[in-house]
């Protein structure tokens, strides 16, 4: 063989090395079940601007009713997944959306899955996400939603601190990045008769969460 490409070769097998060494491989926590829903409205339509929720399935209950009452103003489209911010999966689903569709308001809700990553790697795929948003859509403008508590009678409220945790993050960035915030964990906290279970809510509650949902989105798209 020539000594020119066994050179080659080896020179390519010294870069790959480095290259694995150099870059560890990133930590990825996977739960029992991952699932990932987009939805977009009236895709095939421009006449109005379009806005898009991000979320668990806590956004997945509010979506229909908040999107209904947005009728007037703008389409709606939602990305709701299991998918913590600091799990490479979540750019590339908001990716998915992004490259196709134009949004004048993202209300991005996550913080409730993904306990297996710290505070700290939290914050940094946060970071992340917010940083990817502005670089891919710099008009659009950005709504942080606080993470909603979990029951506070159930076995999972050990897990409230944590929670808060989040939402200080979130509020920083939310500053950071020069994002509205939206409060939706002061809507049931303290309310555990909202709850069907320790993180879902009753109508009662999904209904008031979709009114301030709409709310600070139609404030959002008049510039207020």
């Amino acid at each position: 063989m020539n000594k020119l490409i066994i050179f080659s070769m080896l020179l390519s097998q010294m870069a790959l090395f480095q290259n694995s060494q150099a870059e560890p491989k990133q930590k990825i926590e996977r739960e029992a079940k991952e699932w990932c829903n987009t939805w977009v409205d009236s895709a095939h339509l421009k006449d109005k601007p379009r806005v898009l929720m991000v979320g668990d399935s806590i956004t997945n209950g509010y979506y229909n009713a908040a999107s209904k009452a947005l009728a007037e103003k703008a389409y709606g489209a939602k990305l709701t997944t299991s998918a913590c911010v600091s799990d490479p999966a979540f750019l590339k689903q908001l990716d998915g959306l992004l490259s196709q569709y134009q949004f004048a308001v993202i209300h991005f809700n996550n913080g409730l899955h993904g306990f297996g990553y710290t505070e700290q790697e939290y914050q940094a795929g946060y970071e992340k996400a917010l940083e990817y948003i502005k670089q891919k859509s710099p008009s659009t403008k950005l709504i942080v939603v606080l993470t909603t508590p979990l029951q506070s009678t159930s076995k999972k409220n050990e897990l409230n601190p944590r929670v808060d945790e989040r939402n200080k993050i979130a509020r920083i960035l939310a500053e950071k990045y020069n994002a509205k915030i939206n409060d939706l964990h002061s809507v049931s906290k303290d309310h555990p008769e909202y709850y069907s279970d320790p993180y879902h809510y009753k109508k009662v509650a999904v209904e008031l969460q979709a009114k301030q949902v709409a709310d600070v989105l139609a404030t959002t798209l008049k510039g207020e």
